[in-house]
């Protein structure tokens, strides 16, 4: 019988009423896992090695304390650092994917002093049955699921810059655990971007220490759920530095019975003043069935701070849906759109004289080498007081023919250009009024032809 850990993750800061069951969240997951190999794209400036020790086992992350319960001492850690002043372009990638067992696995990001570097880690799996393994788990629906966990840990160092994005494809036979955990010194910069799409269960926890004056984090954060997909997140912001700023914004779609459980908290600590922060989230509810909860916390320790939150939860009614697909608008508001924006058309550049178009024949690097060796070729006839300029005239005159044809040919392929728009101008079928119309889409036209 496969061995179980209980573990208590995402804890809320600041507890909210019990009641609610949004506190914190608990987890059953297996202790047996393997550390599979990490499929991997790195650039050669880039320092990466593998190892058991951890240089940054005191950050904190987002999903807690068990977390070093589940993550054993035995598993290896993935060192990602840059050295002083390399700003790297060309971004890290690491590759998740094709894993059979319960999989965890440890990353330690380092930017060091002055220099950047971007990390994409992607999450995918080929979503079929017999990926599965023996070392599965059962769910309460009796399907089988595999576990597959990472923590990240972040240290932006004076003036160090680094974008994480990680996109998260994992089929309906995984659980994943996503914890992360970073520091910012002096203007040192986390900017994080996190797509959500697949799995079973999704935990995810973010924290960030903002330690030094003028650091800056930036979380972007979108997911879709659908089915019975469980969406589980926490994200802390903890501000010490002064004139430290943070944006914390989430966007997502849930549909049929899919649970979301988003708590967001921007926390400003006792010395950072001058500091901003803010967060929103945003929900489009495409079911009956949604079970959708948010948290946007703020705490505040200092004066001169400013913070802002705030969540829209928006829900599309079904007759409106049904007369927006159905009847389209009306001509009225279809000549108001025309008349205030103008015809649904690319514009043109406007048409350049003759004479425009004749000087910059010229505008080539042969012509102009032709052209000041006529220049040289008549100073030193003149020089030498011989007074022939016949090769100079000739030159010049070349110039100016092929300048000529090169006129000629441009005007006609203009003309032909024009003639091909005319012949191939394509309709466009509009609802109007509730009835199917053809629109003519030449350019300027606004005429209508009713099918």
């Amino acid at each position: 019988m496969e061995r179980k850990l209980d573990i208590t993750i995402n804890h809320l800061p600041t507890p909210t009423w019990n009641w609610l069951h949004m506190n914190e969240s608990t987890l059953s997951v297996p202790t047996t896992y393997q550390n599979t190999p990490i499929h991997m794209v790195v650039p050669k400036r880039i320092v990466c090695y593998e190892d058991s020790i951890r240089t940054m086992e005191q950050y904190k992350t987002g999903m807690g304390e068990d977390m070093n319960r589940l993550i054993g001492e035995n598993t290896k850690i993935l060192h990602i650092e840059t050295e002083k002043g390399q700003k790297i372009k060309e971004p890290i990638t690491l590759y998740f994917r094709g894993m059979k067992e319960n999989t965890y696995h440890e990353i330690e990001i380092q930017a060091k002093e002055d220099s950047e570097l971007t990390v994409i880690m992607v999450y995918n799996s080929d979503g079929k049955k017999d990926a599965l393994s023996q070392n599965s788990s059962k769910a309460e629906d009796g399907k089988e699921v595999l576990y597959q966990g990472i923590r990240t840990k972040l240290s932006a160092k004076e003036n160090a810059k680094i974008h994480l994005i990680q996109v998260q494809m994992l089929g309906n036979e995984f659980i994943h655990l996503n914890d992360i955990g970073g520091v910012c010194e002096e203007r040192g910069i986390i900017d994080l971007l996190q797509i959500g799409l697949g799995s079973k269960e999704a935990y995810s926890g973010c924290q960030i220490e903002l330690l030094g004056a003028e650091s800056e984090v930036t979380t972007n954060i979108g997911y879709t759920a659908k089915g019975k997909q469980k969406f589980d997140m926490n994200y802390v912001i903890n501000h010490y530095g002064k004139k430290s700023k943070s944006y914390l914004k989430a966007n997502g779609v849930l549909q049929d019975q899919a649970f979301k459980l988003f708590r967001g908290t921007i926390d400003f600590k006792h010395g950072s003043s001058g500091s901003e922060g803010e967060e929103s989230e945003d929900v489009l509810l495409l079911g009956d069935d949604i079970v959708n909860q948010t948290i946007p916390l703020i705490l505040c320790a200092e004066e001169d701070v400013q913070g802002n939150h705030g969540a829209t939860i928006g829900q599309i009614d079904d007759d409106v849906l049904f007369y927006l697909c159905s009847r389209g608008m009306t001509k009225e508001e279809a000549e108001k759109r025309l008349k205030e924006y103008g015809p649904n058309n690319l514009k043109e550049k406007k048409k350049e004289s003759l004479f425009i178009k004749f000087i910059k024949e010229f505008n080539d690097f042969m012509i102009i080498t032709l052209i000041i060796a006529a220049i040289i070729s008549a100073i030193v006839s003149k020089i030498n007081g011989e007074g022939d300029y016949i090769d100079s005239i000739i030159i010049i005159v070349i110039v100016i023919f092929n300048a000529i044809m090169g006129l000629i040919q441009e005007e006609k392929a203009e003309k032909s250009l024009e003639a091909l728009k005319k012949m191939s101008a394509p309709n466009a079928k509009v609802i109007r009024d509730g009835k199917i119309e053809e629109i003519e889409m030449t350019v300027g036209s606004t005429s209508v032809k009713l099918k």
